[in-house]
């Protein structure tokens, strides 16, 4: 009988052809990479929020862009950090490119200031290394689609000098079917108390609790995940003259109160395009963490455990919702399988400059290297999820190579060979 063996927890790190500014670093399990800055650089880009300094931070991803290839819908930068700087907000999403119409923004496409060809929508900064999971990663995700056109209000207050004014992105006093990751209230709790004065169950004007609640109908039809006709009616309101923060309750006099309906809402926005039926619902994220010294064993547990939750296809267990669960299972979120995504990688598939038998392996597996200009010094072999479980390190130039994979569990293998170039090849093989 095959033994599962021992999965190796070291970090990869893999030369590249193109030199970078800054070292990065994989996790052995693939899902999360770190960049390492000096103390100064990583100490200024906290004090001077370089994250809103837009030829840093385009700098910055430029040259992740050297070690990664243009596969990824969003990328995160997570500073290694315990605590939120006081200075910094808890997050923050900017767009790179939008192509959707019909949510009250403009078509744009700022990928290649970025060093993407095309595919990046957004970048996002996350203040403290556990704000994946716990949050604001879902409320930040939204502004990638909203709010952009549905005017909405909070209020200074309250107070005797209550004022209110315009809020958009985020909802304000707007109901919900339920509370909204960009704030709102849930629709269902409103009581009219009659001559414009209203009851509704607590709430936040902006956020709702971090991870802790999933999308409302309104936020789910402007990623493209359900269409319009599933939205319920809910309302907006503005022109609020007071309000009253109870226990579990908020009283508030509003002048004016629009009920939206899924008719509406597109007479206001137009339809969205693409529709539900036809969007983009499954992404691929790439997760880097920002830090001074060497991440800990610790520390690249808290991340890599975080970004396996919240991409997970099915609960994580915990009353955080990740980004599946949140979507009511529509949506995906992809962290996996950075060792394919390193630029330089190449499937031979059609060269056959590196022959692997027998194919299906059982026991022992045969490399025969046929171009004596391909020199091999490393060779790493991940299972389908991305887990390291194999690696032969220099000197492995020679052009035969036997490997043992009689405890290999059964499945499809990627072996990864680093040529003396610093130049990765790929081959997939299926062991039974």
């Amino acid at each position: 009988m095959k033994k599962t063996i021992l999965l190796m927890c070291a970090v990869m790190a893999i030369s590249l052809t193109q030199a970078q500014t800054h070292q990065i670093e994989i996790h052995s399990n693939n899902r999360v990479a770190s960049l390492l800055m000096t103390s100064s650089e990583y100490s200024n880009w906290i004090s001077n929020d370089e994250f809103n300094d837009p030829a840093i931070r385009k700098a910055l991803f430029k040259d992740i862009y050297k070690k990664f290839q243009d596969e990824f819908d969003f990328i995160f930068l997570v500073l290694n950090e315990d605590t939120k700087p006081a200075n910094l907000p808890y997050g923050q999403l900017i767009q790179v490119s939008n192509s959707i119409t019909g949510l009250g923004l403009n078509v744009f496409d700022n990928t290649a200031d970025y060093g993407s060809g095309g595919k990046l929508q957004a970048v996002m900064h996350l203040t403290k290394l556990n704000y994946l999971r716990s949050g604001p990663s879902l409320h930040e995700l939204m502004h990638n689609w909203g709010n952009f056109g549905i005017p909405t209000e909070a209020v200074s207050g309250p107070g005797s000098n209550l004022s209110s004014f315009a809020y958009i992105p985020h909802w304000g006093f707007t109901g919900g079917s339920t509370k909204g990751q960009l704030g709102g209230f849930q629709q269902s709790s409103l009581v009219d108390n009659g001559s414009g004065s209203y009851t509704v169950d607590s709430f936040g004007p902006n956020a709702n609790g971090g991870n802790s609640i999933p999308y409302n109908e309104m936020e789910l039809y402007l990623m493209g995940m359900i269409p319009v006709n599933q939205v319920t009616n809910f309302d907006v309101f503005s022109d609020i003259t007071s309000l009253t923060i109870n226990t579990s309750t908020f009283d508030f006099e509003a002048s004016s109160r629009t009920t939206y309906s899924p008719a509406s809402i597109v007479s206001l926005l137009g339809d969205r395009a693409p529709s539900s039926a036809t969007s983009q619902k499954d992404f691929k994220l790439l997760v880097v963490v920002l830090t001074d010294q060497p991440l800990t064993t610790a520390q690249w547990d808290i991340v890599d455990s975080d970004a396996e939750k919240f991409g997970r296809k099915s609960s994580d267990g915990s009353s955080s919702f990740n980004f599946w669960e949140a979507t009511n299972g529509v949506g995906s979120m992809e962290i996996a399988n950075l060792q394919n995504s390193i630029v330089g990688v190449q499937e031979l598939f059609v060269n056959a400059n590196i022959s692997m038998y027998p194919v299906p392996a059982t026991d022992m597996l045969t490399i025969e290297i046929n171009d004596p200009t391909i020199q091999v010094t490393d060779l790493n072999v991940f299972n389908s999820v991305g887990q390291r479980i194999s690696i032969l390190s220099s000197p492995v130039n020679q052009s035969t190579i036997k490997l043992d994979v009689s405890q290999f569990p059964n499945g499809l293998y990627i072996f990864n060979f680093t040529t003396k170039e610093g130049t990765i090849v790929s081959r997939k093989v299926l062991v039974q």
